[in-house]
């Protein structure tokens, strides 16, 4: 195993737009952060117990999103998944993002632009500090029994297969990569979520998806994909599951060496694993 040195990113910068499910508009303010204190989230609207660190053990739901909330307080943030892939796809250890809103705005609807973000504040080497991994010594499984199922298992590089099946025209899409995390999040970071118009009823009665529409993402009605434009990959459905698994994972705070094979995931089967 070859170690390398953590990073965080080399200056401020910021962007705005609406939450998916809020609809309400959050300015994000992305700033470097000093070694070994991770990826943290800080409410500027809020005067006192303000930060949610990015752990899984601040998930405090799991519901079409991911959401986080400090242990002091009433603050959170959610739908952060797509953002955090962008986050450790880009090889980031250490940052401090300021909100001044709940809901991490959807952008396109898939890492995109957070990505443009990243690469525009760019790569400061923290050279006094190795990064962080986990590696995977035994088989460990979750399973919600409902057809969500992930397996860890040993291995000496990162490994990940991801199998969905879903009603047409999506059916039954699988992909699998034998190479570092950063390569593969090359491979899916533009892929965006998804929905079937049925379901979006039901989702606003929840309060969610206020924010949605097809600039945000891909929806399906008939067996049809209504977005102009239509699908960016074949494979655009089974990526967006693997970028949310990246998203989902960087919740785990360590550089995980091990091998994922994730059927029918979703964030509470990833938030199980973890």
């Amino acid at each position: 195993m070859t170690f390398s040195m953590q990073k965080t990113i080399a200056k401020e910068v910021s962007f705005e737009g609406k939450g998916l499910h809020s609809g309400k508009n959050c300015r994000v303010r992305l700033m470097p952060s000093r070694e070994n204190t991770g990826i943290i989230f800080k409410r500027v609207d809020l005067p006192e117990d303000n930060i949610i660190p990015a752990d899984f053990k601040y998930i405090s739901n799991s519901n079409l999103c991911t959401t986080l909330k400090n242990y002091n307080g009433e603050a959170k943030i959610f739908t952060v998944e797509h953002f955090l892939a962008a986050i450790k796809g880009n090889d980031i250890d250490n940052i401090l993002v300021e909100c001044n809103s709940d809901e991490i705005p959807a952008l396109d609807g898939s890492s995109l632009e957070f990505d443009k973000m990243i690469k525009k504040a760019g790569i400061h080497y923290q050279e006094n500090s190795f990064k962080k991994y986990i590696v995977i010594k035994k088989k460990i499984i979750a399973d919600n029994n409902r057809g969500s199922k992930i397996t860890l298992s040993p291995s000496n590089e990162f490994k990940l297969k991801c199998l969905i099946k879903f009603p047409d025209p999506i059916g039954q899409q699988s992909i699998e990569f034998n190479k570092p995390l950063t390569d593969v999040y090359k491979e899916v970071f533009t892929a965006r979520t998804f929905c079937f118009f049925k379901d979006i009823e039901n989702m606003k009665n929840k309060g969610l998806a206020k924010g949605g529409n097809l600039n945000n993402a891909i929806v399906i009605k008939n067996e049809k994909v209504l977005n102009k434009n239509g699908l960016r990959d074949r494979n655009e459905f089974v990526k967006h599951k693997v970028l949310d698994i990246i998203g989902d994972f960087a919740l785990g705070n360590y550089n995980l060496i091990g091998s994922i094979n994730a059927i029918c995931p979703g964030h509470d089967i990833n938030k199980a694993i973890l």
